[in-house]
């Protein structure tokens, strides 16, 4: 039996790629065997050789309350996380995913991230694949991407009000603030899971990296349904800025600011 449970952040209005994500999980992971948790609404999901359970946690406004309460859903104190938009697209290392778990437990962490960021300052640990991340590393020190995560830390990460855009913005913060217990593979030759940091889908619409690779599985897609994205990189670029200011308007400023306060007094 696989050694740690995974929980996949989604929603019903993912609903249409949950087939490709798991077909692609069961081709590329053969070997897991554990309890998947996919966050659902009021969907439940299947899929044959999976133990696959369906949160189904209701329609919520936000995505930092629905994650909260997906996250209780999860009966382990520690779980592998990723987002429903990232395919696998090679064989997973599932004995380094195995041994990166065991080293994430024995030291305590909050998270071990499985794709490196570029971190300016670390250290070395006794696991020659794993750095411990450490402060500062602006932008870099708390995202979505694939790691194993202690649940009540990464329930720090995001205030209900916010997306995942602002939650990953503010979240950074918050991390150097508590600050996050973070390690992370040293290299991106270390990835014991391969897939592309920018998902699969941007607002809703395929990116080339997905088409390309699907098209090489031969895996049969209907990509008009939700279409391909035109790459217009500056109207996405302002829609995300204007959400976390409007976030950090709705509380993450007054959420940090405390903190800060709360830093200086300790």
């Amino acid at each position: 039996m696989s050694s740690f449970s995974i929980f996949v952040s989604s929603s019903d209005s993912y609903s249409d790629i949950w087939d490709v994500f798991f077909d692609m999980f069961q081709k590329m992971w053969p070997e897991y065997n554990g309890t998947i948790y996919l966050q659902t609404q009021e969907k439940e999901y299947h899929h044959e050789g999976l133990n696959i359970v369906s949160t189904k946690v209701g329609k919520m406004k936000d995505f930092g309350t629905t994650l909260h309460t997906g996250l209780d859903k999860i009966k382990e104190d520690a779980f592998l996380f990723m987002m429903i938009d990232y395919l696998f697209m090679g064989r997973v290392n599932d004995a380094k995913m195995e041994e990166y778990f065991k080293f994430f437990q024995s030291k305590d962490a909050d998270s071990l991230r499985l794709i490196e960021e570029s971190f300016d300052h670390f250290e070395k640990t006794n696991n020659k694949d794993i750095i411990k991340c450490l402060p500062p590393a602006p932008h870099r020190f708390f995202s979505y991407q694939i790691a194993f995560w202690k649940k009540q830390a990464l329930k720090k990460m995001a205030l209900p009000h916010e997306t995942p855009w602002s939650s990953e913005y503010y979240g950074d913060k918050r991390a150097h603030l508590i600050p996050l217990n973070l390690y992370s593979i040293k290299s991106n030759d270390l990835m014991p899971i391969v897939y592309d940091g920018r998902g699969c889908l941007h607002r809703g619409k395929w990116l080339d990296n997905a088409v390309n690779f699907l098209k090489e599985q031969n895996y049969s897609i209907d990509f008009s349904k939700r279409g391909l994205y035109d790459n217009d990189y500056q109207k996405s670029h302002w829609r995300v800025s204007w959400m976390i200011k409007r976030d950090g308007l709705k509380g993450s400023y007054l959420d940090l600011l405390l903190r800060h306060l709360k830093l200086r007094r300790c």
